[in-house]
Protein backbone atom coordinates (compact mmCIF):
# COMPACT_ATOMS: atom_id res chain seq x y z
CA UNK A 1 0.00 0.00 0.00
CA UNK A 2 1.29 3.43 -0.92
CA UNK A 3 2.10 5.62 2.06
CA UNK A 4 1.56 9.36 1.93
CA UNK A 5 3.82 11.20 4.36
CA UNK A 6 1.72 14.36 4.44
CA UNK A 7 -1.47 15.01 2.53
CA UNK A 8 -2.65 18.58 2.40
CA UNK A 9 -6.36 19.10 2.87
CA UNK A 10 -7.71 22.55 2.05
CA UNK A 11 -10.64 23.76 4.15
CA UNK A 12 -11.93 27.24 3.33
CA UNK A 13 -8.86 29.52 3.64
CA UNK A 14 -6.44 27.29 5.48
CA UNK A 15 -4.53 24.07 4.95
CA UNK A 16 -4.34 21.20 7.40
CA UNK A 17 -1.56 18.65 7.10
CA UNK A 18 -2.60 15.08 7.75
CA UNK A 19 -0.05 12.41 8.60
CA UNK A 20 -1.09 9.23 6.75
CA UNK A 21 1.86 7.13 7.79
CA UNK A 22 -0.42 4.64 9.52
CA UNK A 23 -3.95 3.50 8.72
CA UNK A 24 -6.43 5.48 10.76
CA UNK A 25 -8.68 3.61 13.21
CA UNK A 26 -12.09 5.17 13.74
CA UNK A 27 -14.75 4.03 16.20
CA UNK A 28 -18.30 4.89 15.09
CA UNK A 29 -21.02 5.32 17.72
CA UNK A 30 -24.64 5.71 16.62
CA UNK A 31 -26.91 7.03 19.36
CA UNK A 32 -29.98 5.13 18.18
CA UNK A 33 -30.87 1.46 18.49
CA UNK A 34 -33.51 1.51 15.74
CA UNK A 35 -32.78 -0.88 12.88
CA UNK A 36 -33.74 1.69 10.23
CA UNK A 37 -32.31 4.69 12.08
CA UNK A 38 -31.74 7.80 9.97
CA UNK A 39 -28.56 8.37 11.95
CA UNK A 40 -27.28 4.89 11.18
CA UNK A 41 -27.86 5.68 7.50
CA UNK A 42 -26.02 8.97 7.89
CA UNK A 43 -23.10 7.25 9.62
CA UNK A 44 -22.87 4.69 6.81
CA UNK A 45 -22.86 7.43 4.16
CA UNK A 46 -20.08 9.27 5.98
CA UNK A 47 -17.98 6.13 6.43
CA UNK A 48 -18.29 5.37 2.72
CA UNK A 49 -16.57 8.68 2.03
CA UNK A 50 -13.53 7.92 4.18
CA UNK A 51 -10.28 6.70 2.59
CA UNK A 52 -10.27 3.00 1.80
CA UNK A 53 -7.50 2.30 4.31
CA UNK A 54 -9.50 3.73 7.24
CA UNK A 55 -10.18 0.95 9.73
CA UNK A 56 -13.73 1.45 10.98
CA UNK A 57 -15.17 -0.19 14.10
CA UNK A 58 -18.94 -0.05 14.50
CA UNK A 59 -19.69 0.15 18.21
CA UNK A 60 -22.71 -1.96 19.18
CA UNK A 61 -24.68 -0.42 22.04
CA UNK A 62 -27.69 -2.76 22.05
CA UNK A 63 -26.49 -4.81 25.02
CA UNK A 64 -24.99 -1.97 27.07
CA UNK A 65 -26.88 -1.50 30.38
CA UNK A 66 -27.63 1.82 32.00
CA UNK A 67 -24.65 3.22 33.85
CA UNK A 68 -24.92 2.04 37.46
CA UNK A 69 -22.21 2.33 40.08
CA UNK A 70 -23.38 -1.00 41.51
CA UNK A 71 -22.09 -2.64 38.33
CA UNK A 72 -18.61 -1.13 38.49
CA UNK A 73 -17.17 -3.78 40.80
CA UNK A 74 -17.59 -6.16 37.87
CA UNK A 75 -18.02 -4.05 34.75
CA UNK A 76 -20.36 -5.74 32.24
CA UNK A 77 -18.58 -7.42 29.34
CA UNK A 78 -20.49 -5.29 26.82
CA UNK A 79 -19.14 -2.13 28.44
CA UNK A 80 -15.61 -3.55 28.56
CA UNK A 81 -15.89 -4.36 24.85
CA UNK A 82 -16.98 -0.85 23.92
CA UNK A 83 -14.33 0.77 26.11
CA UNK A 84 -11.64 -1.34 24.44
CA UNK A 85 -12.92 -0.44 20.96
CA UNK A 86 -12.73 3.25 21.80
CA UNK A 87 -9.34 2.86 23.48
CA UNK A 88 -7.89 1.14 20.41
CA UNK A 89 -9.24 3.80 18.04
CA UNK A 90 -7.44 6.94 16.92
CA UNK A 91 -10.70 8.88 17.06
CA UNK A 92 -14.45 8.60 17.50
CA UNK A 93 -17.37 9.63 15.30
CA UNK A 94 -20.66 10.04 17.19
CA UNK A 95 -23.80 10.28 15.06
CA UNK A 96 -26.88 10.87 17.16
CA UNK A 97 -30.52 11.90 16.89
CA UNK A 98 -32.13 14.55 19.07
CA UNK A 99 -34.97 13.54 21.39
CA UNK A 100 -37.22 16.19 22.97
CA UNK A 101 -34.60 18.91 22.47
CA UNK A 102 -31.92 16.90 24.17
CA UNK A 103 -29.34 14.10 24.10
CA UNK A 104 -30.86 10.61 23.70
CA UNK A 105 -30.37 8.22 26.61
CA UNK A 106 -28.40 5.81 24.41
CA UNK A 107 -25.84 8.48 23.54
CA UNK A 108 -25.52 9.93 27.04
CA UNK A 109 -25.35 6.50 28.68
CA UNK A 110 -22.30 5.33 26.75
CA UNK A 111 -20.49 8.61 27.39
CA UNK A 112 -21.22 8.23 31.10
CA UNK A 113 -19.79 4.69 31.06
CA UNK A 114 -16.69 5.70 29.09
CA UNK A 115 -15.95 8.60 31.44
CA UNK A 116 -15.66 6.35 34.49
CA UNK A 117 -12.45 5.24 36.12
CA UNK A 118 -13.75 1.67 35.95
CA UNK A 119 -13.48 1.81 32.15
CA UNK A 120 -10.26 3.83 32.08
CA UNK A 121 -11.92 7.12 31.08
CA UNK A 122 -11.06 6.22 27.50
CA UNK A 123 -12.53 9.42 26.04
CA UNK A 124 -9.91 11.58 27.75
CA UNK A 125 -7.76 13.30 25.08
CA UNK A 126 -9.58 11.32 22.38
CA UNK A 127 -10.46 13.31 19.23
CA UNK A 128 -14.21 13.18 18.66
CA UNK A 129 -16.49 14.49 15.92
CA UNK A 130 -20.27 14.61 16.16
CA UNK A 131 -23.11 14.82 13.68
CA UNK A 132 -26.79 14.06 13.45
CA UNK A 133 -29.98 14.08 11.43
CA UNK A 134 -33.64 14.37 12.42
CA UNK A 135 -37.06 14.78 10.86
CA UNK A 136 -37.64 18.17 12.49
CA UNK A 137 -36.64 21.72 11.56
CA UNK A 138 -34.24 22.08 14.50
CA UNK A 139 -32.21 19.23 12.98
CA UNK A 140 -29.96 18.08 15.86
CA UNK A 141 -28.58 21.48 16.81
CA UNK A 142 -29.91 21.50 20.38
CA UNK A 143 -28.60 18.00 21.04
CA UNK A 144 -25.19 18.96 19.68
CA UNK A 145 -25.08 22.16 21.74
CA UNK A 146 -25.57 19.98 24.84
CA UNK A 147 -23.29 17.14 23.78
CA UNK A 148 -20.22 19.26 23.06
CA UNK A 149 -19.77 20.52 26.64
CA UNK A 150 -20.45 17.04 28.01
CA UNK A 151 -17.67 15.60 25.85
CA UNK A 152 -15.36 18.48 26.73
CA UNK A 153 -16.03 17.89 30.43
CA UNK A 154 -14.92 14.24 30.20
CA UNK A 155 -11.74 15.32 28.42
CA UNK A 156 -12.51 14.55 24.79
CA UNK A 157 -11.18 16.89 22.10
CA UNK A 158 -14.24 17.83 20.08
CA UNK A 159 -14.22 18.98 16.46
CA UNK A 160 -15.99 22.36 16.44
CA UNK A 161 -16.32 23.04 12.72
CA UNK A 162 -17.95 22.31 10.37
CA UNK A 163 -21.22 21.47 12.11
CA UNK A 164 -23.08 18.50 10.65
CA UNK A 165 -26.78 18.81 11.51
CA UNK A 166 -29.40 17.81 8.96
CA UNK A 167 -33.12 17.37 8.41
CA UNK A 168 -34.34 14.34 6.48
CA UNK A 169 -35.40 15.40 3.00
CA UNK A 170 -34.49 15.56 -0.66
CA UNK A 171 -32.68 18.87 -0.15
CA UNK A 172 -30.35 17.21 2.41
CA UNK A 173 -30.39 13.40 2.71
CA UNK A 174 -33.36 11.10 2.26
CA UNK A 175 -34.25 8.25 4.61
CA UNK A 176 -32.70 5.90 2.05
CA UNK A 177 -29.38 7.75 2.12
CA UNK A 178 -29.70 9.67 -1.15
CA UNK A 179 -27.68 12.86 -0.74
CA UNK A 180 -28.25 16.18 -2.48
CA UNK A 181 -25.38 17.82 -4.35
CA UNK A 182 -25.07 20.61 -1.78
CA UNK A 183 -25.09 18.18 1.13
CA UNK A 184 -22.56 15.95 -0.63
CA UNK A 185 -20.11 18.86 -0.70
CA UNK A 186 -20.79 19.47 2.99
CA UNK A 187 -20.14 15.78 3.76
CA UNK A 188 -16.82 16.01 1.94
CA UNK A 189 -15.87 19.08 3.99
CA UNK A 190 -16.88 17.33 7.21
CA UNK A 191 -14.94 14.14 6.50
CA UNK A 192 -11.83 16.14 5.56
CA UNK A 193 -12.07 18.02 8.84
CA UNK A 194 -12.68 14.76 10.73
CA UNK A 195 -9.57 13.14 9.27
CA UNK A 196 -7.44 16.20 9.99
CA UNK A 197 -8.76 16.47 13.56
CA UNK A 198 -8.17 12.81 14.37
CA UNK A 199 -4.73 12.83 12.77
CA UNK A 200 -3.66 15.92 14.69
CA UNK A 201 -4.82 14.86 18.14
CA UNK A 202 -4.20 11.13 17.87
CA UNK A 203 -0.52 11.94 17.25
CA UNK A 204 -0.51 13.85 20.53
CA UNK A 205 -1.66 10.68 22.33
CA UNK A 206 1.27 8.61 21.05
Amino acid sequence: METLSHQELREDCYIIEVDKGDDMKLAVIVGSLRHSSHNLTLARVLVERLPADTETTWVDLRDVPFMNEDLEANVPSSVVRVADQVLQSDGVLIVSPEYNRGIPAVTKNIIDWLSRGSTGNVLRAKPVAIGGISTGPIKTLVMQSQLRPVLAHVGAVVLTSPVLALSVGEDNMTAEGVVSEKTSLHFDEFTRALLAHVSLYSEAQR
